[in-house]
């Protein structure tokens, strides 16, 4: 049927009146406004005549539908039989207002030209939607009255208040709350509204949140993935399955142990670490004639497709935030095979000889049992020119040196501990350049440097770090000072130079140099409680020392590929954490003043480095000054949310 002049029809779910027909219909919208549109665009209402656009809203009335609806039952009325029905009359106003009942009542649905008549039970559901919907309605403005007028309940509103807290977090595209009071849509403006309403507390890190970094601690019994430990790591037997062999030990000044390990309990080994570490999984030893590297076995409880090793894949690696450790294994793992936890642990052990010239001239790699004593830097540092870690020192200043003398490329800018007790206290505490932070460091190169030696020669798929030539990211990998036993204070603008034109070394499954380094080889075998690409090169290379076939290319590298995936994100929560604790410390330290040095500058902005905190700010420069410069900058303000610190330049020396 043809659309006639002067009748009312539907355009985009609005009325309009049909003002001239041709081969296309002119019509007139709401406000006057005037369109060519093809006749299937429309929807008929009423035959008219309209000769202007009438106000369908004027005089209307609500009608009778559900009498309507109930009369109705089992019909399939028209658009006009409805109107006259609810509204007792068929006019273009109530055509209009009929067609507004359809889909948006609970009592008629469809279109002007299929017109449905809800079932009872639907109508009935679509009440109490409307009820509910009207209920949440009146509690959200409520809520919304209370929290303009900052007397929200916690607890009482805590899932309306989510709509906060899940766009802080970047896991909803906006919030309902910002845009009542009007703000910007931004997560941090979500959580700058949080701290301000007090909905969170100040010292709430979101960070790792927005990273999905999950916060618990794994907790599953590893005996039921198939451990391959009999007993307590603790005992002195130190148990090992008795279908694993090693190799021979060769001139190694022990003795095989109980089911092959070699027991170098007699030989006094450390684990040198941070005070308060709870997963010692490294330790340095001097037999006389060899050097040895002990690592934990946790190979031997994870044992390659088990749950628990699934369950490490996932977590990629231990995470290390200032309010929390979150570890990759459960606390049992470290708790069996942590050297130093027990009276003697497993571990994977790496040997080294050597020539007249302290250069490496044997290498092997043995399961064994050993005594682990456990120190701090500070301690070691204090015992450093005592056998046996003298002997330790001399060696790995060999071994440095010859990697310096390959183009090894080392940073020195200073680092910090930041940590914050159960109580809220923040400390910042600077990390001294300690010779037995050095000493360790160069030793665990050591095993990462001859593993991939050995896993490239053997054919063996681990993970290798590459660095393709020139300047270069160690990317996670220790590193060792260049000025060794140096106090002087650093080069900060060289040091940040050479920091600022380095690349990232990759992790591929084809042997490569690390000229970052300076090694010829190198794969990360140190840290296996903590790090997953660790744990898979201690399985392969712990399989193959056994008379065991390592896992094939395509299983590594699906293991790689996962922690690929993860680690960036755990690197940024942590680096990002870092960040918002110590703006916490200096938002309780108003007035606070530092020295600072200027790395960079831009314009009328300067890139500062303040030491003490190592923390790098941006300041305002009233007048040009030279990278290199010293001065003291006064700290003024720090906006958590933008994680930005606003600091002046107090004096320049």
């Amino acid at each position: 049927m043809k659309t006639a002049k002067e009748s009312l029809v539907l355009y985009k779910q609005a009325p309009a009146v049909v003002s001239a027909v041709g081969e296309k219909l002119q019509l007139t919208l709401p406000g006057g406004r005037s369109r060519l549109v093809r006749e299937k665009d429309v929807v008929p209402l009423h035959p008219g005549p309209v000769k202007e656009f009438p106000d369908l809203e004027t005089g209307s009335s609500e009608g009778q539908p559900k009498e309507a609806w109930e009369l109705l039952q089992g019909e399939s009325p028209t658009l006009a039989e409805l109107a006259d029905l609810v509204f007792g009359e068929y006019t273009p106003s109530t055509a209009w207002l009929a067609f507004k009942l359809l889909n948006r009542s609970p009592w008629f649905r469809g279109t002007p030209g299929a017109i449905e008549v809800v079932d009872a039970k639907a109508a009935e559901a679509r009440i109490r939607a409307d009820k509910e919907k009207a209920d949440a309605d009146r509690r959200w403005e409520d809520f919304i009255v209370r929290f303009r007028e900052r007397k929200i309940n916690i607890e009482r509103d805590e899932i309306l208040l989510r709509d906060l807290e899940m766009y802080a977090l970047g896991r909803s595209k906006g919030s309902r709350i910002l845009k009542a009071l009007g703000k910007t849509q931004s997560p941090e403006n979500a959580h700058r509204v949080m701290l301000e309403y007090g909905v969170k507390e100040q010292a709430w890190n979101p960070h790792p949140l927005r990273l999905d970094v999950p916060l618990d601690v794994p907790d599953y019994p590893l005996d039921d993935f198939g451990c391959q430990i009999s007993g307590d790591p603790g005992d002195d037997s130190a148990p090992e399955p008795a279908d694993e062999t090693p190799g021979a030990p060769g001139e190694s000044g022990g003795t095989p142990g109980e089911a092959g390990r070699l027991d170098l309990t007699h030989v006094e080994a450390f684990a040198i670490d941070d005070e308060g570490s709870s997963d010692p999984d490294d330790a340095v030893a001097w037999d006389g004639r060899r050097l040895w590297v002990h690592v934990a076995d946790a190979a031997s409880l994870i044992p390659a497709g088990s749950p628990a090793d699934q369950a490490a894949r996932e977590r990629a690696s231990s995470v290390y935030l200032p309010e929390k450790v979150i570890p990759m294994l459960p606390k049992e793992a470290a708790r069996r095979l942590g050297l130093g936890l027990q009276s003697t642990s497993p571990a994977l052990s790496y040997a080294f000889g050597f020539d007249d010239n302290l250069q490496v001239n044997d290498f092997s790699i043995h399961l064994t049992t050993v005594r682990v004593t456990r120190l701090t830097y500070e301690e070691a540092d204090r015992r450093i020119n005592q056998e046996p870690l003298a002997s330790i020192k001399r060696i790995t200043d060999a071994a440095a040196r010859l990697r310096e003398r390959a183009g090894a490329v080392t940073i020195r800018m200073p680092e910090v501990k930041i940590l914050v007790d159960d109580s809220g206290d923040i400390s910042i505490t600077p990390r001294p350049e300690l010779a037995s932070r050095r000493l360790v460091a160069e030793a665990m190169l050591m095993a990462g440097a001859h593993a991939a030696e050995f896993c490239r020669r053997e054919g063996i798929a681990v993970p290798f770090a590459v660095q393709d030539g020139g300047a270069a990211v160690s990317g996670g990998a220790p590193s060792a000072s260049a000025e060794r036993g140096s106090s002087q204070t650093p080069n900060y603008v060289e040091e940040f130079e050479k920091r600022r034109g380095m690349k990232r070394s990759r992790t591929t499954l084809e042997c490569g140099p690390h000229s970052g380094l300076g090694l010829d080889a190198y794969t990360r075998v140190t840290s296996p409680l903590r790090r997953y690409p660790d744990l898979i090169a201690s399985r392969q290379i712990r399989s193959r020392i056994c008379g065991r076939t390592p896992e094939d290319p395509e299983s590594v590298l699906a293991g790689l590929t996962a922690f690929e995936s993860r680690s960036g994100s755990l690197v940024q929560a942590e680096r990002r954490s870092n960040l918002f604790w110590k703006l916490q410390w200096l938002a309780r330290r108003p007035g606070w003043s530092a020295q600072a040095w200027l790395l960079d500058r831009r314009e009328r902005a300067g890139l500062f480095l303040i030491p003490e905190i190592a923390l790098e700010v941006r300041a305002a420069l009233k007048t040009p000054l030279t990278p290199g410069t010293r001065a003291t900058l006064k700290f003024k303000e720090v906006d958590i949310p933008e994680s930005t610190a606003l600091f002046v330049i107090q004096e320049i020396h």
